[in-house]
């Protein structure tokens, strides 16, 4: 009775490590992707030749032009993985505007890639909003909490 006990618990730890996530992903037309988990109730519409997709109030506007498909996937991660990377979703809200849906403690940071801080296209109003428009083509990077860097490129 205990060794059954114990493989049953174990079966229940090891199953708690690993679990699916159903996503929303939208494909562009360069090559990259967007996902949207769908236990956030993502709402998706179409209004002007844009994609609408509406999660938690947030709302995310996509060009039908640069969309080329938009589907559901199912994904098995690694929950340790996933919770850490949950502290923040980035978003492509076009128009030269990049969003960050964050803890009010996440701090973001736009440099260019000669080390030039941009501190004022960073904008905090519930969520982070750094903005792009007006600065010349070229490489910039993103940090996050000081801890993540992620590379925009600008054409």
């Amino acid at each position: 009775m205990k060794k059954l006990f114990l493989l049953f618990f174990c079966l229940c730890v090891n199953s708690m490590l690993w679990a699916k996530e159903n996503l929303l992903v939208i494909d562009f037309t360069d090559g990259t992707e967007v996902t949207f988990a769908l236990a956030k109730q993502p709402v998706i519409s179409f209004a002007e030749q844009r994609l609408l997709v509406s999660v938690e109030g947030e709302m995310s506007e996509f060009e039908l032009a640069d969309v080329a498909n938009f589907h559901f996937r199912e994904e098995l991660s690694d929950i340790r993985s996933v919770s850490a990377e949950n502290e923040y979703h980035i978003v492509w809200a076009g128009n030269d505007c990049i969003l960050i849906f964050a803890a009010p403690t996440v701090r973001a940071s736009l440099y260019g890639i000669d080390g030039t801080l941009y501190p004022n296209r960073v904008k905090y109003c519930g969520r982070i909003e750094i903005s792009l428009s007006d600065l010349p083509k070229g490489n910039y990077l993103i940090t996050i909490n000081n801890s993540r860097t992620i590379k925009i490129n600008r054409k």
